[in-house]
């Protein structure tokens, strides 16, 4: 089993988050305020590829962001490069409830300080803003509440919107492999269902709010539930994808936006 650790640029990864003095809370809480999340690959018909040297190129030398494995598979790839033991998961989202989803996001558990944490760069809207212990409890994080709980056999991330604890994603502490994510990706990129095929999406979280890109439509959202929308015209998208996201295409990925738009 390899996780390619060995083909990352670690300096340059650093830089591309702003961290000087890494350790798990900084490099975390670095790459949330940093990497965007976003599917414009996906919603141009392409299955990202999840190898590092890729994996770099695209986050980190073009600046670009990506979904879960990727953004999770390159920063766990630093945490190892950094000496912080880590073992990568999966989860079933649970947003919306209804019937059991199959396991399609990633996740991991890092160990630092003498404990073991909850870490996760790449849920994307209102996500964690740095690890949190993995134990049942709360925590908060700017104005942002998170609780790990127990329900079944999972463990289940939630957070308090409009005042009621809203499920994230379920998960087990089975161990993973380079396979179970490739096998993922593909589903979460081809599948008619998956609504990353469906839809442009990008997404960043601060302390305060997030913010959304959601097909045409700009969506600005807090944890008391307040939330602000605006319908954009396909310029108006590709000037927020620049101005607000960071996300930089090249001409020929922008006229293929604009034509699904």
């Amino acid at each position: 089993m390899t996780w390619g650790i060995d083909e990352l640029d670690l300096n340059a990864y650093l830089r591309r988050i702003g961290v000087t003095e890494p350790t798990l809370k900084s490099v975390h809480a670095g790459h949330v305020a940093s990497i965007p999340f976003e599917n414009i690959e996906v919603f141009l018909g392409a299955v990202p590829k999840l190898d590092i040297p890729s994996l770099q190129a695209k986050l980190v030398d073009r600046e670009r962001g990506g979904y879960c494995y990727e953004h999770n598979l390159l920063y766990t790839a630093a945490l190892d490069r950094l000496g912080i033991p880590v073992q990568r998961l999966v989860a079933r989202p649970r947003i919306g409830g209804g019937p059991a989803r199959p396991r399609t996001h990633m996740l991991a558990v890092a160990e630092a300080d003498g404990r073991q944490w909850l870490t996760d760069v790449g849920w994307g809207g209102g996500g964690l803003l740095e690890p949190m212990p993995f134990e049942e409890g709360t925590m908060q994080q700017g104005a942002w509440t998170y609780r790990l709980t127990r329900v079944d056999e999972q463990w289940v991330l939630q957070s308090l919107t409009d005042g009621k604890w809203v499920d994230y994603y379920g998960f087990t502490t089975e161990r993973q492999y380079p396979a179970d994510y490739e096998m993922a990706n593909f589903y979460t990129a081809t599948a008619p269902s998956s609504h990353f095929v469906a839809r442009l999406i990008a997404q960043r979280t601060g302390p305060e709010y997030r913010q959304g890109l959601l097909g045409n439509e700009l969506v600005k959202a807090r944890p008391s539930g307040e939330t602000e929308k605006r319908t954009l015209t396909a310029d108006e998208v590709m000037d927020v994808l620049a101005d607000t996201f960071g996300i930089v295409l090249t001409d020929a990925e922008r006229d293929q936006l604009t034509q699904r738009i």
